[in-house]
């Protein structure tokens, strides 16, 4: 990955959990793309995300009322029998996921759907990262933007 798409990435703390966060604003990465996407609202998304895949949001902040819901704008054109999770981690990309979902094809790569996740109460600034896990090698997921709610 890298080359530098020449923007600043936020102030810490000035991401707001309860908006939609692009995907491909992310602080760092390991492993992902970005391409253009076909999602409403145009723009890019992150793309040949397999196992072992992470991404960095640094300073989400998600106030003084628990988030207890994730959500994540997702396509998939995996091979049959190939999905993995998309998980949410805080702080470091090691510590406990807070919550996850499963993702297998939804029907193509730019074949988008919305999926919710159940995570545990969430207060406070915190850098979020999205790690992806699978049992095959080949990539399972891409993703445009991710939010949080309670």
């Amino acid at each position: 990955g890298g080359g530098g798409g020449g923007t600043t990435p936020p102030p810490s703390g000035n991401r707001d959990a309860y908006s939609a966060i692009q995907a491909e604003s992310f602080d760092g990465q390991g492993g992902v793309s970005t391409e253009t996407t076909t999602d409403s609202g145009g723009g890019q998304n992150i793309s040949a995300i397999g196992n072992g895949d992470w991404a960095l949001f640094k300073g989400v902040n998600f106030g003084s009322t628990a988030a207890r819901q994730f959500y994540g704008r997702v396509a998939s054109g995996a091979a049959g029998g190939v999905s993995g999770l998309v998980e949410v981690r805080l702080d470091s990309r090691t510590n406990t996921p807070v919550g996850s979902f499963a993702v297998g094809n939804t029907g193509g790569w730019q074949s988008w759907k919305t999926v919710p996740a159940n995570i545990t109460g969430v207060t406070g600034t915190h850098d979020v990262y999205l790690t992806f896990s699978s049992g095959q090698p080949a990539d399972f997921v891409n993703v445009n933007w991710f939010d949080f709610g309670h």
